[in-house]
């Protein structure tokens, strides 16, 4: 009947709003530029904004996209600052997908297990001690405490590591931000000085460890003698291990712009998911055996 006549027009007129805390770095332009092609070929009506790492900013973002006609908000937030906002926007009968950590209001959750994916980088970082090192790892981790998400991660690298080669020595947990641009380079060129044995460097992020991939190079030391292991499979990154660079692994997640578009139009249909149902985000370990299936050399 006409239920599913209105539904179906709903769905056909929908405008997403993507909510993310930078479109700067390569990770997030690349999410945006994936749901936008998706919303594109729903039909769909699409805006994107940054909040810049800013709560206030977010919940105005919030707070804007369901003034200006949003049916599905996807909130890459860090923490539990927009609850009330999503919560309001919930009540005006706007749908959440929640997206990298898990709050309390959410629709859906697309989360990533993020102390397995720190497990992932650091075991890739310990078998690369193994093979190329015998063991003999000395290991600096970059994590960040800007969100829980984020210190999960770098325990798992730490963990990862420790089960892996346990033989390697962790130097030092450097705890280097947000994405800040040069934070990777400014932090190695001190590590290299502080220790001069170091030969591998385990980062929550692909932002610092590009940086630090071009630190590390140079400063002289080649992919040979040096292993450099991160997350996110940047195109930076993985262009890095196809070289052959001190960059030897990245975790590489799916895509996760078709993955929110079917669940807004899974939404929109009228499907709900239980509260305590997190969607997780498939991910794989990319080095040099597999990475010709992610990354064509120009």
């Amino acid at each position: 009947g006409e239920a599913a006549e209105g539904e179906a027009a709903s769905v056909e007129d929908a405008k997403i709003g993507f909510l993310a805390p930078t479109l700067q770095t390569e990770f997030f332009i690349n999410i945006d530029s994936g749901l936008k092609a998706e919303c594109d070929a729903r039909g769909w009506d699409y805006v994107a904004v940054s909040f810049d790492n800013d709560s206030a900013t977010a919940v105005t973002s919030i707070e804007n996209m369901v003034t200006s006609g949003c049916n599905v908000i996807v909130a890459m937030i860090s923490d539990s600052s927009c609850d009330d906002a999503l919560a309001a926007a919930q009540a005006q009968g706007v749908k959440i997908i929640e997206c990298g950590v898990q709050t309390e209001v959410y629709d859906v959750c697309l989360n990533t297990d993020q102390y397995a994916t720190g497990v992932a980088i650091g075991t890739m970082a310990g078998e690369w001690i193994n093979e190329q090192l015998g063991g003999e790892g000395k290991v600096v981790v970059y994590t960040t405490y800007q969100n829980t998400d984020m210190q999960n991660r770098g325990e798992g690298i730490q963990q990862g590591i420790k089960d892996t080669a346990p033989d390697a020595e962790i130097l030092e947990v450097v705890d280097i931000g947000k994405d800040v641009v040069g934070m990777g380079t400014t932090t190695t060129e001190t590590m290299l000085q502080k220790y001069p044995d170091l030969n591998c460097i385990a980062a929550y992020g692909d932002a610092a460890a590009v940086e630090s991939n071009e630190a590390v190079k140079a400063a002289g030391k080649s992919g040979e003698e040096f292993g450099i292991f991160s997350c996110d499979g940047t195109e930076q990154a993985l262009k890095a291990i196809a070289d052959g660079d001190p960059q030897h692994g990245t975790v590489r997640f799916d895509d996760l712009g078709p993955l929110m578009a079917e669940y807004a139009e899974r939404l929109l249909q009228g499907e709900t998911f239980p509260k305590d149902e997190v969607i997780s985000t498939p991910s794989t370990n990319v080095t040099a055996e597999n990475v010709a299936e992610f990354y064509t050399a120009e």
